[in-house]
C-alpha cells in the first residue's frame, strides 16, 4: 500500500495519524485505544521494511510538515490521508477537531478527493448529508445499480416475480448442480447456507448488488457477521480503488464501528480490528481483477475452480486469525447450514 515510502516518511504519516486518535482512553469503550491500534500496525504491515513505533513517542507533526514530506508522491499521499482519516475513527467517536484536523492534512498533501469533503461535513455536524452522500457513492460503485440522476433503484425489485425474474433464478439455482470446488456452487453454497433469496427471488434484493457483492464474501473468504461485512467492505474498496474510502470504507466505519445509521441495514459498534481491517484492505489492493467492473461477468467464471480462481484474481490467502469474528447474517426460516 505505501511502496517505495521511505523511513521518514513512514514515520512522518504515523506521526501524523497517531495526532489525530483519541489521546485520553475511555476504560469502558472496547473501542478505544484500537486508533492507536492502527498506527501499530499500519507501521508493521504497510511499509516496507517494517516501521515499528510506540505511538507516545511519535513527534507532534503538523499539515505542512507532513505536505513536505510525501512531496509530490500522490499516491503515497492519497494513502496516508485515507490512512490518517481511518484512524481517526478508529476509536469509535465522531470528534470535530480531530476530524477537522484530518481534513487538514489531506489538504497539505494536495489530496481533495471527494471522502474529504464528506468528513469536514460531519465535523461541521452535517452528519446526514454525508451519510447520504456515501450512500449514493456506494451504489454508483455496483455497474447498473445508480441511475444516472443519482438515484437508487429498487434494492428488492423482484416482489411481483415476473417470467423474467424466473428466469433469472434458474440460473443461478442451476448451480447447485456444479462441482463442488466450483466458485458458482460455492455462490450457490452461500445462499443456501444463509437462507438468501436468489435474484429473480420474490425477498431477494437487486442481482446488479448482490451478486458481485456476495461473489466477493465468496472470494475473499470473509463471512457475512457485522465484522465481516466491514472486513469485505475494505477489501472491496481496496480491489475497486475507484472512490473506495467514500464509497466503501468510510461508510462501513461510520455505521459498524462508530454507530451511526448509514442505509438502514442497523447501525452496530465495535467492528473495527486494526489488523484485520489493514489487511483486508491490502489483501483487496493485490487483487489483479475488479469484479465491480462493467466487463467482469459472473456466468463467465461460474465453472471455474475457486482456489484456482483467486489465484487468477491474485486474490492472497486469507489467514484464520485474520478472519471475521461474530455471528453470521441468517434468514432463519430458510437457511441451510449444511449446504456445501
Amino acid at each position: 500500500m505505501f511502496e517505495g515510502a521511505t523511513t521518514e516518511q513512514a514515520l512522518a504519516v504515523l506521526a501524523a495519524a497517531h495526532r489525530v486518535v483519541q489521546q485520553v482512553l475511555d476504560p469502558a469503550d472496547p473501542r478505544s485505544g484500537r486508533g492507536d491500534g492502527v498506527v501499530v500496525a499500519a507501521g508493521r504491515l504497510l511499509f516496507t521494511p517494517e516501521v515499528f513505533v510506540d505511538p507516545k513517542a511519535l513527534p507532534r507533526i503538523e499539515p505542512q510538515d507532513l505536505g513536505k514530506a510525501i512531496g509530490a508522491n500522490r499516491d503515497l499521499a492519497e494513502h496516508a490521508a485515507a490512512l490518517i482519516a481511518c484512524a481517526g475513527l478508529a476509536d469509535g467517536v465522531i470528534e470535530p477537531t480531530r476530524l477537522r484536523l484530518v481534513v487538514e492534512y489531506a489538504h497539505a498533501m494536495h489530496v481533495s478527493d471527494g471522502w474529504v469533503r464528506d468528513v469536514l461535513q460531519v465535523a461541521r455536524g452535517h452528519l446526514a448529508w454525508a451519510m447520504a452522500d456515501m450512500t449514493r457513492r456506494n451504489a454508483s460503485n455496483f455497474p447498473g445499480f445508480a441511475n444516472p440522476d443519482d438515484t437508487l433503484a429498487p434494492m428488492m425489485p423482484y416482489e411481483t416475480q415476473t417470467d423474467d425474474d424466473k428466469r433469472l433464478a434458474e440460473r443461478f439455482l442451476v448451480l447447485e448442480g456444479l462441482p463442488k470446488n466450483t466458485y458458482g456452487h460455492q455462490f450457490w453454497a452461500h445462499f443456501r447456507k444463509h437462507g438468501f433469496d436468489f435474484p429473480g427471488q420474490p425477498n431477494a434484493f437487486t442481482g446488479v448488488w448482490a451478486v458481485p457483492h456476495d461473489g466477493l464474501h465468496v472470494l475473499s473468504g470473509y463471512s457475512t457477521s457485522i465484522q465481516g461485512e466491514l472486513l469485505v467492505s475494505a477489501f472491496t474498496g481496496g480491489m475497486h480503488r475507484r472512490d473506495a474510502l467514500r464509497a466503501q470504507i468510510l461508510p462501513t466505519i461510520f455505521e459498524w464501528h462508530v454507530g451511526q445509521e448509514v442505509n438502514g441495514i442497523g447501525k452496530q459498534q465495535g467492528a473495527l480490528d486494526p489488523v484485520k481491517f489493514l489487511i483486508s484492505w491490502q489483501r483487496g489492493e493485490a487483487a489483479t481483477t475488479d469484479v465491480l467492473s462493467p466487463q467482469w461477468d459472473f456466468f463467465d467464471v461460474v465453472a471455474r475452480d475457486l482456489e484456482e480462481l483467486r489465484w487468477t484474481y491474485g486474490i492472497t490467502p486469507l489467514m484464520p486469525a485474520h478472519a471475521a469474528a461474530g455471528t453470521e447474517i441468517n434468514v432463519d426460516a430458510t437457511a441451510d447450514p449444511y449446504a456445501n
